[in-house]
């Protein structure tokens, strides 16, 4: 399954603006501090700023493939980069396109979109207090990104297996050569015989079949459906089993393998 969100820059851009605008006003009016104080700590427009941030920006989108690799299923087609790629469509609009199972879930699809852009916002405010020597803020932050990491993840819980929409045979009927066998039949040696078998109508067919000694019959898949080849290769008695690989129904049949007339 192939899953597409986008994250707009402008409004992680004016997220992390208005978390560190308040920060710098709270700073202000509690300690008196200068127009000048609280300019250093709020994010703005001076080019210095756009710098960091987008350099502080990039490095979040890098940490989320990090985590987006956990859940991907590459293919032939997605092997690589390709199966984790993200691009800018314009200078604003990032876009991720994931490979991911077919069990995942696709309606928490937004919910990743939202809490990607979020676990952005707050590694850019968290490496932004960090620069401004504001560890302890910089700690509120630290582990908001560990809520952030966790809940992402969580958006990649599988849903259940769907279960199969047709049915596995109830019923198991085996034929050598078209006839209906009762439980025992006679072979000559080199001389193939077909095992056919009918099962339910519209039933998967999981039937396999298996010879009790293979020194004595040989059991091949025939081309056709719903048959067996059988292949006499030495003298004896022996038993084949039809078996269906998930229940336990089974049918035995007796073989008597003699020498030609």
């Amino acid at each position: 399954m192939i899953i597409k969100f986008q994250i707009l820059k402008s409004i992680v851009r004016e997220a992390v603006q208005n978390a560190t605008y308040i920060k710098g006003q709270i700073d202000k009016t509690t300690q008196n501090a200068s127009n000048s104080v609280m300019q250093s700590e709020t994010m703005g427009d001076e080019t210095i700023h756009e710098r960091t941030f987008t350099h502080d920006f990039d490095s979040a989108l890098e940490l989320l493939k990090t985590f987006f690799v956990d859940y991907l299923v590459p293919t032939a087609q997605t092997i690589g980069d390709n199966s984790i790629y993200y691009g800018n469509k314009t200078d604003d609009i990032v876009e991720f396109t994931l490979d991911v199972s077919r069990r995942y879930n696709g309606t928490l699809t937004d919910a990743l979109a939202r809490l990607s852009a979020k676990y952005i916002e707050d590694y850019i405010v968290n490496e932004w207090w960090i620069k401004t020597t504001n560890v302890k803020q910089a700690e509120i932050y630290t582990a908001k990104l560990q809520s952030d990491e966790q809940a992402i993840r969580k958006c990649f819980i599988l849903s259940a297996p769907k279960i199969p929409s047709t049915p596995y045979t109830k019923h198991l009927t085996a034929k050598v050569d078209g006839t209906d066998l009762g439980g025992a039949i006679t072979l000559v040696i080199n001389e193939d015989a077909t095992l056919s078998y009918s099962i339910d109508e519209g039933a998967i067919d999981d039937i396999e079949a298996r010879s009790n000694d293979c020194s004595i019959l040989e059991i091949h898949r025939c081309q056709e459906k719903y048959a067996f080849t059988l292949r006499p290769v030495n003298t004896g008695f022996t038993s084949v089993r039809l078996f269906s690989r998930h229940s336990e129904l089974t049918v035995d049949v007796d073989v008597t393998i003699r020498e030609e007339e």
